[in-house]
């Protein structure tokens, strides 16, 4: 057997230092929307700090131009519907029903337990106390209000005023190169090949079959043929910075999930294939530790765990069904599911062993409690390839399904090293 084989899989140290020296720096459509979910000060500091460290090196692919300038104004307030109106709408107001609650609660002890002929009765001292207590909360809970909203408005200003004077979209302007825009004909010989790898489930980019219409369904797949073809004209490595962390890309870290713990390894593959460089994946929180790190960036621990936030509500996922028997809709966090799966089958094929898991879930409707069972199965066929995946579940309809697959990848594969795949 020969383990060299599979180094090209692997991120060592040494090899991602050589990787930082001189490759492409190349950013997808969410890399770059999620900077106006980013404050201010964060993404000035991406822009100041690290964009001057990779001048010449900074590029994206014309259809990754393309997706982004269509969806960025549709985006550019959303921080303030998705953030900052449930704040006011519902935190707020939540907050000030508690505070009435606890008003309203501690005089009602207080007048049962007033008399001393009745029964309970009460010394009155501590419980006056309390209710001298309720009354400075009443007051920090105004106070706190009132300087939130002060702030919210502070914050909702600023991203507006990114309507009429975008300092992102200038700073992409300023800062990144963008490839030649691929011909109709171009994309209608990428779809005629998207549909073969999308029958077979080769990344990237057969998710989108799942939600998309027409070419774009075949857009991620679009943005990997301009990748490849620049990055062979260029003769250089790929770094793709992404935060849509989908299995028809890459596997997520195994510890937190809104880490890449690496590029799918077809991708890799095919990669080395087209131009014997690297390929490699982080997401823009890994990107800028690395970058911290190996550029020797002055840049804060605390803004970094921002940008991670970010990139963890954008992957929150969650299973939601809809019961047959009466109709109610079930919501279930994916952090609330077992996850457990079991080899049931393996047979020997050309190209090695299949292996065909399964794992099952008792769950119950939210509403009347009826009874259903969700199986997920899926065929590893050859080692580390996803062949063919399945979902059932009886007595419902699943609304929105889980990425079961990429759950199965992170707590599938062994990876020799560790050490290489380590926290960023």
């Amino acid at each position: 057997m020969n383990r060299k084989s599979f180094e090209k899989f692997e991120l060592s140290p040494e090899k991602e230092k050589e990787l930082w020296k001189d490759s492409l720096i190349v950013f997808d459509t969410s890399a770059l929307i999620d900077f106006y979910s980013y404050p201010k000060e964060t993404r000035q500091d991406i822009f100041d700090e690290i964009f001057p460290k990779l001048k010449d090196r900074l590029w994206i692919p014309s259809h990754v131009e393309f997706e982004y300038l269509k969806n960025r104004k549709g985006i550019i307030e959303k921080p303030i519907t998705e953030n900052y109106n449930p704040i006011k709408e519902e935190k707020l107001r939540d907050l000030n029903l508690a505070k009435t609650q606890i008003l309203k609660i501690s005089k009602g002890i207080k007048e049962e337990t007033l008399k001393p002929e009745k029964h309970p009765f009460l010394p009155q001292e501590s419980i006056d106390e309390f209710i001298l207590f309720t009354k400075k909360i009443d007051e920090k809970i105004t106070k706190f209000e009132k300087d939130i909203k002060v702030e919210i408005t502070k914050q909702e200003t600023e991203i507006k005023s990114l309507n009429k004077n975008d300092t992102i979209l200038k700073a992409f302007e300023n800062n990144l190169k963008v490839g030649n825009e691929t011909t109709h004909s171009e994309i209608m010989e990428i779809v005629k090949e998207g549909k073969l790898r999308y029958e077979f489930e080769i990344p990237p980019g057969y998710e989108d079959k799942k939600e998309k219409i027409g070419t774009q369904i075949f857009g991620d797949l679009i943005v990997w043929k301009q990748i490849l073809e620049y990055s062979k004209q260029q003769n250089k490595s790929v770094i793709f910075i992404c935060n849509d962390l989908k299995i028809d890309w890459c596997f997520k870290d195994k510890k937190t999930r809104n880490r890449i713990q690496s590029p799918r390894m077809e991708l890799i593959k095919e990669f080395r294939d087209n131009n014997k460089k690297e390929f490699w994946m982080y997401s823009q929180s890994q990107f800028i530790y690395t970058a911290k790190k190996i550029l020797k960036i002055d840049f804060a621990d605390e803004k970094i765990k921002e940008i991670s936030n970010v990139i963890s509500n954008r992957n929150r996922d969650e299973l939601i069904y809809e019961c047959n028997l009466c109709g109610s809709r079930t919501i279930i966090p994916e952090e609330n599911l077992n996850y457990e799966f079991e080899c049931v089958e393996s047979s020997e094929r050309q190209m090695g062993t299949e292996n065909h898991y399964r794992m099952e879930e008792d769950l119950k409707c939210i509403n009347c409690r009826t009874s259903t069972n969700l199986t997920f199965e899926i065929w590893e066929y050859p080692q580390y390839t996803l062949n063919h995946e399945e979902i059932n579940i009886e007595n419902a309809k699943i609304i929105k399904s889980l990425d079961f697959a990429s759950i199965f990848w992170d707590n599938h594969i062994d990876f020799p090293d560790e050490d290489m795949f380590r926290e960023r």
